[in-house]
């Protein structure tokens, strides 16, 4: 007699600035201002859940395609946790997506001054450590991929507002059956 398995559920690693969330515009701005790095990360931070920020809806569309077939989407940001609540108020009005039901997110701590590549590697190791499994991580940051490839996680570089190549390879002809889905494969 066997005993019944668990099926434990793969997870889809996210990135949001640069990669779900256009907040490109946010660093032009600090560079305009030519702001200190202090005055730089106040002005991220207060600008970071802005309305005139813009969802990539390709990946939008894209997670949602993979979540319908069982992935959990798990954003892993290098935001500070000053700005948890907006952030996560943010998604939840400009995707549909339900924090804790369709997606969780894991934020840099307040105190946290390392790299991006550094930060999102002690909280994926966490996030391991507690038995989910990774079925591959999206970023647009070069040491973030770096990061992921190290720990053996297949990774995807998305760049806010350009359909990767090897997306466009995995679906081929029907990429415009992807590009088209529509947004309530999302809502399992």
């Amino acid at each position: 007699m066997s005993e019944k398995q668990e099926i434990k559920p793969k997870y889809i690693i996210c990135d949001l600035d640069g990669c779900l969330i256009n907040s490109a515009w946010i660093w032009e701005v600090v560079k305009f201002l030519n702001a200190t790095q202090d005055e730089a990360f106040d002005i991220f931070n207060r600008l970071a859940n802005s309305d005139r920020n813009t969802i990539d809806l390709s990946l939008y569309k894209y997670l949602c395609f993979k979540a319908s077939g069982g992935l959990k989407i798990h954003f892993l940001t290098a935001r500070s946790e000053l700005i948890e609540v907006e952030t996560i108020n943010f998604i939840q009005k400009r995707t549909g997506l339900i924090f804790g039901k369709e997606f969780t997110i894991s934020f840099r701590p307040n105190n946290d001054l390392s790299t991006p590549a550094e930060s999102k590697a002690v909280r994926l190791q966490h996030f391991i450590d507690s038995g989910r499994e990774i079925a591959f991580a999206i970023d647009d940051e070069i040491e973030v991929l770096k990061m992921y490839t190290s720990k053996n996680i297949p990774c995807l570089r998305w760049i806010n507002g350009f359909l990767p190549i090897q997306v466009v390879q995995e679906y081929g002809n029907q990429i415009s059956n992807l590009i088209n889905v529509r947004e309530e494969v999302c809502k399992n």
